[in-house]
């Protein structure tokens, strides 16, 4: 406590240089490694055309015919839709990937694919958006 009163002006510059600084914290922006920068997956954006070593999962009978995969970093999973009639897609709703862009991957129609590459170790759960009661899946990387 000061021993003296603040006046009106400096309790208003405070508070202005309070906002400034984001709380009272002031925020340093500092340059990222590539490992930090770069998304725990990335979206293929031709499926079809992934080279590699790729697991694949067929989309059929309201299901992922094989739920649970297990790869190594650097992997490729592609997804690919055999149901006629029924469109569906692969969603990272939770987990190290929901943030990523296409982290809820488009409709996929009979004979459509989409295909992910691993890059960071981790549990990646997955839903088809529409159908999450019985559709969803798991992609360990290690």
């Amino acid at each position: 406590m000061p021993p003296f009163p603040p006046t009106k002006s400096f309790v208003l510059d405070r508070r202005r240089a309070f906002a400034v600084l984001g709380g009272g914290l002031a925020a340093v922006a500092l340059p990222l490694t590539a490992a930090q920068a770069a998304d725990p997956i990335e979206i293929l954006p031709d499926a079809k055309a992934a080279t590699g070593e790729i697991t694949d999962i067929e989309i059929d009978s309201m299901a992922f015919k094989t739920p649970q995969v297990t790869i190594k970093s650097g992997q490729v999973v592609r997804w690919t839709n055999k149901e006629a009639g029924m469109a569906h897609n692969i969603h990272f709703r939770n987990g190290p990937a929901k943030t990523v862009k296409g982290a809820m991957g488009p409709m996929l129609n009979a004979g459509d694919a989409y295909a992910v590459k691993f890059i960071e170790p981790g549990v990646y759960n997955y839903i088809c958006t529409p159908h999450s009661a019985v559709m969803k899946g798991k992609v360990t990387v290690e």
